[in-house]
């Protein structure tokens, strides 16, 4: 029997045997990953898309996905790269750890981000590509459920430039919808945003998530020291595909109950209309610092990661 550090399952597998992901598996005594270096998923997205609002602002990042995850969200907006019956339908391309270096820097982007799926369950090819792109100049990207090992926050926290980790609800939340656990994921919040550029998604559900339970989100947070927190609207998707989405007024409420409750100083929503909730503004003098508009665009107005008006010094990762 063998046991995987990727995430904070820890799966001991027998010879034969795959875990929870699907795609580690127990080959004669060594757990290999089953879709090392088949792409299924490839682009050129704005860095706000991951969403990362405060690590280069206005830049474009070249994204990928192999196949896997740790969870079962039935809420997925990846599904069919993420969950086993769909494993047959995307085989992927098999590009070489030195082959995905190179198409990042043709992409002529100044950041790689491992996305789409969950990048942990294929962390080993990610451990390659990353010092690959480090090597050459770029930063990198992981955008996660940040369900990891605490081996695997350690090896992670070496490589990777910039998280965009979810927070998902409350332990019911995560056992009922997710099929996983939040103390790890707090854990590893704790862990990096000392260390490493962090950035918080929160998606909320009208109807499902209270505000209550978006509180104990945002405590954890602040405690964690957390600066940067997305509270994002829900869409239909996977096994909630009948349930409406969430509404802008409820988002709304719920931004503002957040930014007058906590001193998160940046505190975004995201998949809004609402032009207002994507603004950067100064903590000291709400000098708009980076302008957005509701589509997935910046204009960084900041001098080098200053505030423009009163020479406050923003959070973040700046060109």
């Amino acid at each position: 029997m063998s046991r995987c550090d990727f995430c904070a399952f820890s799966c001991s597998l027998e010879s034969g045997e795959t875990g929870t992901c699907g795609v580690r598996t127990n080959v004669d005594g060594t757990i290999t990953t089953d879709v090392w270096g088949y792409v299924v998923s490839e682009a050129i997205d704005p860095v706000e898309k991951k969403p990362l609002y405060h690590f280069l602002p206005g830049s474009r990042t070249f994204s990928f996905a192999l196949f896997g995850c740790n969870f079962r969200c039935t809420f997925c907006q990846n599904a069919s790269i993420a969950f086993p019956e769909f494993r047959g339908t995307r085989a992927g391309i098999l590009v070489p750890p030195g082959e995905m270096v190179d198409r990042w820097v043709r992409s002529e982007t100044p950041s790689i981000a491992f996305t789409y799926g969950e990048p942990a369950v294929w962390q080993d090819y990610l451990m390659e590509v990353a010092t690959g792109v480090r090597a050459r100049g770029g930063k990198t990207i992981m955008v996660s459920n940040g369900f990891y090992s605490e081996t695997a926050t350690e090896r992670l926290a070496g490589v990777i430039d910039a998280f965009n980790i979810d927070l998902k609800g409350d332990s019911a939340f995560y056992r009922s919808q997710c099929k996983g656990a939040r103390g790890p994921v707090v854990a590893a919040i704790r862990a990096l945003a000392p260390r490493c550029h962090v950035e918080v998604t929160s998606m909320v559900i009208e109807g499902l998530h209270t505000e209550d339970e978006i509180v104990a989100i945002g405590a954890d947070l602040q405690e964690a020291g957390v600066q940067v927190w997305h509270i994002s609207r829900f869409f239909p998707a996977f096994q909630m595909s009948h349930r409406p989405a969430t509404s802008e007024r409820w988002l709304g409420t719920i931004l503002d109950s957040m930014r007058e409750r906590f001193s998160i100083p940046f505190i975004y929503a995201g998949n809004s209309r609402q032009s207002e909730y994507h603004q950067t503004r100064c903590p000291r003098c709400a000098t708009v610092c980076i302008e957005r508009g509701t589509a997935a665009f910046a204009v960084d107005r900041t001098r080098d990661g200053a505030c423009p008006g009163c020479g406050e010094r923003l959070y973040g990762t700046f060109a």
